[in-house]
């Protein structure tokens, strides 16, 4: 099986890639990245000879069509994802996540759909759930510029799926964490805040409500997907669901930091309140579950953050 990865640079990427190096069933791996701020280079170094790596855009339509011609699988991972940046400026999400993806799904129509597309969705599709939670089958209602952005993404996928036959999976991630994170995110940014002596910010009260899954978990269940899915669509999720007061106050306990370290700032615009995900279906059906504990994991996060100082304090300049 030979396989592209779109964005395969990016923090998904470079867990990811270890597991396809040691997969014997794939015989060869295109990595098209367009290496923007949040790559991560350094994940190409050592790779055998079973990858090739290409610096490019999903937007370049030709390009992509020409390495999609060669594939027989597309995991798609690039995409635009800071909410902040889409509210400031949403133009590079619609390009990114609309455009780049339309353009994997016209290569793939031109090739007679010989490809299955793996997509990676989100879970803010569905916006704020006040009661309840979100499974596979709810309603779409995005409430920010990114979120809408991957809507539109999905529903493209689905309209090529009943028009022209093309194979697909979405699979839509909970908030993730893990090392290599780039340090604008809640966790590593309250992380690098801490770590030179700056007070983390939260938003508003703090009492927003996210679903967190370690990215080593959300690659398992990609990888179950990719090799056993029976359905179209599958949601990822765990009973790890904390508010970001309590996620950063738990980075502060971790760090030796008290309460006073954080500061309370103007909430950002359209900001999803509450969501939590239903993830029985993947659960019952590919026998996945997450396997790492909130607090184990962001307590690895911190150690990894002080041995890799270089690394996030460039990354954040």
């Amino acid at each position: 099986m030979k396989v592209l990865v779109t964005g395969g640079v990016g923090f998904v990427g470079v867990h990811l890639l270890p597991w396809l190096e040691h997969d014997s069933a794939i015989e060869s791996v295109v990595i098209l990245d367009s290496l923007c701020y949040t790559s991560i280079p350094s994940v190409l170094h050592g790779l055998s000879d079973k990858f090739k790596f290409i610096k490019g855009d999903i937007c370049e339509v030709t390009r992509v069509a020409d390495l999609v011609s060669t594939v027989d699988v597309v995991i798609n991972l690039a995409a635009q994802t800071f909410v902040d940046n889409a509210i400031n400026d949403s133009l590079p999400f619609v390009m990114t996540n609309i455009f780049g993806l339309a353009s994997i799904l016209e290569a793939i129509r031109k090739d007679k759909c010989r490809q299955r597309l793996v997509h990676i969705s989100t879970d803010e599709v569905w916006g704020e759930a006040l009661v309840g939670s979100f499974n596979e089958e709810s309603p779409y209602h995005p409430r920010n510029p990114y979120s809408a952005t991957k809507a539109a993404a999905d529903h493209m996928i689905r309209a090529y799926g009943s028009t022209y036959g093309l194979r697909y999976n979405i699979i839509h991630f909970p908030n993730l964490y893990g090392r290599w994170q780039y340090p604008e995110k809640l966790i590593p940014a309250t992380i690098a805040r801490l770590s030179r002596d700056e007070k983390a910010r939260i938003y508003g009260d703090g009492q927003q409500t996210r679903t967190w899954l370690h990215v080593n978990d959300a690659v398992d269940g990609l990888l179950r997907v990719f090799h056993h899915a029976t359905m179209r669509t599958y949601t990822l999720g765990t009973d790890d669901v904390w508010t970001n007061l309590d996620v950063v106050k738990l980075i502060c306990r971790l760090m030796g930091k008290d309460e006073t370290s954080i500061e309370f700032v103007e909430d950002r615009l359209g900001h999803d309140r509450h969501y939590v995900v239903d993830c029985s279906r993947i659960c019952q059906e590919l026998n996945w579950r997450p396997t790492i504990k909130f607090e184990v994991g962001v307590a690895d996060i911190i150690a990894w953050f002080k041995a890799h100082q270089r690394w996030w304090e460039t990354a954040h300049q």
